[in-house]
């Protein structure tokens, strides 16, 4: 089962235990169930194996493996039994048990289900094979503990992938010391007291519950009992052993801390490592977990063999000299260790941000080149080794091939260890020797002095303004006093004696009246540092000839930019955190300067927020405003940039679009409108039409047409001038938007002087009505002289848009018939 929203802490327990049910078989809970018994009952434990033939065939396959060297066959698990033990054949059931139920859904939700369940096997094992000395009656209780440790984890896995899957770092998420991952914070208890409130309801004994709930608690480890003991470290050696990068001092600590509570065996940690690693290898084939490959196993190396590199991989870490030293230090590691007596080295240099290729042949380099892609080096066809770090390609190992396979392994693990101290050196070494360099390019001169003014270290530039070389170690008032700045040792060494002042800053420059030689002007900056340990100064040196050079530059083009910002026709501001302009450039710079822009602005747009500077700077697109000037509105687009420093807060162009928005008015009422009458045009008749039939349907309601046009319009026309005929038919288009309804009636010039009226929640005296107020009005202004003849007619159901424009031309026609100056209503027949 699985949830798309983590479950809050409180109801977490609740539903990692509804995952727990789903996910085990009853075997499962009743193996366990039998492995906190104090005897369990064998009976019990075969009844349960035999249920599951998949599991009886996974026991007796690990009970006749090698490991526990029988020579014959075993058949049955009650011979199984005889020869294992219960207590043997118990684990082995409960381990295939909980792997079988838990791997497919693991996998199922993308995570890699053999590579937590080798860290767990190699903890129970582990667990149970220290405490063989440390508390043998309780060593099956060691291994059931270490078994059940991580249940939490796993249950999150199943429950919550998609909330896990894009914090876990490693593959193996169940190795959780604060080191190796990333998304513990997401627990709202730390997982191991988590588990231990799982397995309570399986009812585990207290004392399995507090190993449980202790079983990362390493830096304690000498407050716990010999089972809890047993537990720790075999969580810490399971971390240890199956980590990206080895880290071989852990395993020296965990020999250490094992001597240290006496379950050191007498031949030392390699025993232990050595009896690990067969069982875990027969327990790993009888639970179909595949191991990592050979040449990844840590555990396949011995701890010298492992510290043996280990050491050799550290002469690197701190070597001086840059990549061709370092290079050179690899090529003699491989000729050392596998005779490899040609080899490319390819290192990534942060001095260039380059890759450097290095061939040697026995000691000599003989080819050096560089890439800005390691894919632009030259193929190689011998043996490649990558040097990896977290996913990070530092290099490559080169080689022409490896005596044997045997030796696979051990190179894989030289590169692995050699991959974290190049990591560490380019933090370190690196980084250090980068800042060594930028000092001694700094144009400026820097120092850092002892508190009695005696020069620790000088940066080229420090001497080269000082006129002088080889200054460390020697007082900087001795030096200023032998040259044309000997005026500011007085205020120097004022400075040195008072321990208020903290900072010394002064210019000094020779007029050239009493030196032969010229003396460029200096600005001498000093800073009191102190420290726990120690109390230092920092001398900076400027020579300001450089300095006026930058001023007026900085100064001509500051004049530039702002002659440029004010011819410009878009306004410039820069606005503060409230929004108050501090600075403005164009038309109404005099205006805008010192007011607030939220103030003296509104948005055209209705905003769900309030309009301040959060509105401006979260919105990425341009903010159309009306800008509210004295004598009239201006709309503007407002465009919002952040400055990265300074006590403005940001910066706003405002482009003015009043011109554009009154063209695009006049455009859209053109496209809109007939140009004579300002009534809408025929072209917006059927959308009108169609749109109001619809809502008509919609809401139940009548829905009416008028059809209408001059009587004796023609010979108004040839008599009076067409002149006088568009003012007839302008002051008609008066009329019309006058009388009708504002969202409810729609007049349209249908062409000529034909007209068009749809009418929303009418009816016939509804429409008879506003023919004759029509008539009125034009009879009020022509007396006669020109009349209207108005056809009318009522939405049916069966109309169609054509056929309601259709019956109304005919209304129309019929009302032309009887002598114009009428109306005249027509419905379809029935």
């Amino acid at each position: 089962m699985t949830h798309s929203q983590p479950a809050t802490p409180v109801d977490l327990t609740a539903s990692l235990r509804g995952t727990l049910k789903a996910v085990f078989s009853p075997a499962t809970t009743q193996l366990l169930q039998e492995a906190v018994n104090a005897e369990p009952n064998f009976k019990n434990i075969a009844n349960i194996i035999k249920l599951d033939p998949a599991l009886s065939a996974a026991v007796l396959a690990l009970a006749n493996s090698p490991f526990y060297g029988q020579s014959g066959k075993i058949t049955n698990v009650q011979r199984a039994a005889l020869i294992l033990g219960n207590n043997e054949l118990l684990r082995i059931a409960l381990s295939l048990c909980l792997q079988r139920n838990l791997s497919a859904v693991l996998s199922a939700h993308g995570f890699d289900a053999f590579a937590n369940w080798r860290v767990i096997v190699w903890s129970a094992i582990g667990a149970e094979l220290i405490a063989e000395t440390l508390a043998p009656e309780e060593k099956e209780t060691a291994y059931v503990c270490a078994l059940l440790k991580d249940l939490s984890l796993l249950m999150y896995a199943a429950t919550f992938p998609e909330q896990l899957r894009p914090h876990v770092r490693q593959p193996d998420f169940v190795r959780t010391s604060q080191a190796l991952t990333s998304w513990q914070d997401m627990f709202p208890q730390r997982h191991a007291e988590l588990t231990a409130d799982l397995l309570h309801s399986w009812h585990l004994p207290r004392p399995m519950l507090e190993t449980i709930t202790a079983h990362h608690d390493i830096d304690r480890l000498f407050d716990y009992s010999p089972l809890t003991q047993a537990v720790i470290l075999a969580t810490r050696w399971a971390e240890v052993e199956f980590r990206d990068d080895p880290v071989p001092d852990s395993l020296a600590q965990l020999s250490f801390m094992l001597g240290k509570i006496g379950a050191l065996p007498q031949n030392g940690i390699e025993d232990l490592r050595t009896r690990c690693t067969a069982r875990f290898h027969e327990l790993c084939m009888a639970m179909n977990i595949h191991e990592q490959p050979l040449e990844e196993r840590l555990y396949s190396h011995s701890l010298q063999s492992i510290q043996d590199f280990h050491y050799q991989t550290k002469e690197v870490e701190s070597i001086s000299g840059g990549q061709q030293a370092v290079a050179q230090c690899i090529a003699r590691h491989l000729r050392w260790n596998w005779n490899c007596q040609t080899s490319e080295i390819i290192l990534y240099s942060l001095h260039s941000g380059q890759w450097e290729h290095f061939v040697f042949d026995q000691e000599m380099l003989t080819a050096s080149s560089l890439a800005a892609n390691i894919a632009d080096l030259p193929l190689h066809l011998g043996a490649t080794l990558p040097l990896r770090h977290h996913g990070e390609i530092l290099g490559e190992l080169r080689i022409l091939a490896l005596p044997h396979n045997g030796h696979k392994a051990e190179a894989t693990l030289y590169t692995r260890l050699l991959s974290q101290c190049l990591h560490r050196r380019a933090q370190t070494v690196q980084i250090l020797e980068i800042k060594a360099e930028l000092l001694d390019m700094l144009p400026a001169g820097v120092a850092l002095l002892t508190d009695a003014g005696r020069i620790v270290r000088a940066n080229p530039r420090f001497e080269a303004c000082l006129g002088k070389k080889a200054v460390e170690g020697q007082l900087i008032q001795d030096i200023l006093r032998r040259t044309p700045h000997a005026p500011v040792v007085e205020g120097w060494v004022s400075f040195l004696d008072n321990p208020q002042q903290n900072n010394h800053c002064v210019i000094s420059c020779d007029l050239g009246l009493t030196s032969h030689h010229y003396a460029p002007c200096l600005s001498l900056s000093s800073y009191k540092i102190s420290t726990a340990e120690r109390s230092n100064i920092l001398m900076l040196i400027q020579d300001l000839t450089e300095i006026r050079i930058l001023e007026t530059e900085a100064l001509r083009q500051r004049d530039f930019l702002h002659r440029l910002l004010g011819s410009m026709q878009d306004l410039v501001m820069a606005i503060d955190h409230t929004g108050l302009i501090t600075y403005a450039a164009g038309k109404y710079a005099d205006f805008l300067r010192g007011k607030n822009l939220f103030s003296i602005t509104s948005p055209v747009l209705t905003y769900p927020q309030s309009w301040t500077i959060d509105a401006l700077e979260g919105n990425p697109q341009a903010i159309e405003v009306q800008l509210l000037l004295d004598d009239e509105p201006l709309l503007l687009e407002l465009l919002f940039s952040r400055l990265p420093s300074g006590p403005d807060h940001g910066l706003v162009v405002g482009r003015d679009i009043s011109s554009i928005r009154r063209l695009e008015h006049k455009i859209k009422q053109q496209a809109l409108l007939d140009a004579l009458t300002q009534v809408f045009n025929r072209h917006h008749l059927l959308p009108i039409l169609e749109r109001e039939i619809a809502r008509a349907r919609r809401t139940d309601e009548s829905l009416g047409m008028i059809f209408f046009d001059l009587d004796k319009f023609k010979n108004f026309n040839d008599t009076k001038g067409h002149h006088q005929g568009d003012i007839a038919l302008r002051e008609l288009g008066q009329i019309l938007r006058r009388v009708l309804r504002k969202g409810m009636d729609f007049p349209c010039r249908f062409g000529g002087d034909e007209f068009v009226i749809v009418s929303s929640a009418t009816s016939h005296p509804g429409l008879m009505a506003m023919c004759k107020r029509i008539q009125q009005e034009l009879y009020a202004l022509y007396s006669g002289e020109i009349t209207l003849s108005f056809g009318a007619s009522l939405l049916e159901e069966a109309d169609t848009a054509t056929s309601l424009l259709e019956r109304c031309d005919q209304a129309n026609y019929q009302a032309k018939s009887a002598g114009g100056n009428t109306i005249a209503l027509l419905q379809s027949q029935g």
